[in-house]
């Protein structure tokens, strides 16, 4: 009996400092989320909405030409959550971040830039996959498989992987031209998420239209 009580104790404490400790963590990443963030993009206006206390943020920007407007969402692993962080490491894995960000300009196309350990993972298909080119690109950080519909654009896949630094964190990277919008799906995990974020937005303009 005092076994068990002794044990309830002991998972009562492990419990309770991990929340405190799962949430400073939390709440650091999510800082230095929304912190790169603004860096690189340099928003006017901007306005973030919580997402279940320490778990993430869905946030909007305006920015300045040639783009419109960014939208994302940053979702963390529950490290508050004893319990439930392994459960969750099995399930999600690693922290998320999806950005949006929209042009004022016309788009010279559609593209994907995709890491292929995530491609069969993705769970919303690309319309049309089949009509459009294909081919892989093997880099020290990692494989990806790319996709695009204008010739044009394939060479500028190439060269935003090769001149982008935290390619390795890239999860699906694409251009839309019928919504003119940039889609960026990472992992964000500093240092190579600033660079990743710095590198591909300083890219951006080469997928718009002249």
């Amino acid at each position: 009996m005092n076994s068990l009580i002794y044990l309830l104790i002991a998972l009562a404490v492990a419990t309770t400092l991990g929340y405190y400790k799962g949430r400073k963590k939390n709440r650091e990443i999510g800082g230095m989320i929304g912190t790169v963030t603004e860096e690189i993009l340099s928003p006017g206006e901007k306005e973030y909405v919580n997402i279940g206390g320490t778990l993430g943020h869905n946030f909007t920007y305006q920015l300045d030409p040639p783009f419109k407007e960014a939208k994302g969402t940053f979702t963390l692993l529950p490290r508050h959550s004893v319990l439930y962080l392994p459960l969750s490491l099995l399930i999600t894995r690693h922290d998320r971040y999806y950005l949006h960000i929209y042009s004022s300009r016309e788009l010279q196309g559609e593209c994907h830039i995709i890491a292929k350990r995530y491609f069969p993972k993705m769970r919303v298909d690309i319309k049309g996959i089949d009509k459009l080119k294909r081919d892989t690109v093997q880099t020290r950080e990692g494989e990806f498989i790319l996709l695009w519909d204008n010739p044009r654009l394939e060479a500028k896949m190439r060269t935003l992987i090769e001149n982008t630094e935290g390619i390795d964190t890239l999860l699906h990277f694409c251009c839309y031209r019928d919504n003119k919008v940039f889609f960026i799906h990472s992992i964000p995990r500093e240092p190579r998420f600033r660079q990743l974020l710095s590198g591909i937005y300083a890219g951006l303009p080469e997928f718009m239209k002249k």
